[in-house]
């Protein structure tokens, strides 16, 4: 003889399996297709350095990869520099507040000073060995 609870737990998941599996079969019975022409690289895009992209044109990737970490590194910091200015307001002046909102604040400028300084050391390397170049003019040696 069976368990009645767990006859009755087994009927309940059961249950509660149809009512998720049935909509969703419905679902994805009745959808209709799509035949869409999507082309991913259009002529004269803005996405041309991606969709031609070889070993020969890598440089026109490289560059705008780069300057986009350096920006988004810097937005970084300076969305940390406010997180410190505002724990320093809300702090009200408790002393454990404001000295770690200080902390947050110096290390915001900290982390601003070491992005600029490697954006300018990284420029000036690229100006030494290969002159003319920079971040948006990238030249790659090639054999």
């Amino acid at each position: 003889m069976t368990n009645p609870t767990k006859a009755f737990y087994d009927e309940y998941v059961m249950k509660k399996l149809a009512s998720l599996l049935l909509p969703a079969a419905a679902f994805i019975s009745f959808a209709t297709p799509a035949f869409a022409d999507i082309n991913a690289c259009p002529q004269n895009g803005q996405f041309d350095a991606l969709c031609n992209l070889t070993a020969g044109n890598l440089q026109n990737v490289i560059g705008p990869a780069i300057t986009f970490v350096f920006v988004l590194a810097t937005l970084v910091a300076l969305g940390y520099l406010i997180w410190g200015g505002l724990k320093w307001i809300m702090s009200q002046g408790d002393k454990n507040g404001v000295e770690t909102a200080r902390n947050h604040i110096i290390a915001a400028i900290i982390g601003l000073v070491l992005i600029f300084l490697s954006y300018l050391v990284i420029n000036i390397v690229l100006s030494f060995f290969a002159p003319g170049a920079s971040l948006n003019h990238l030249v790659l040696p090639h054999l």
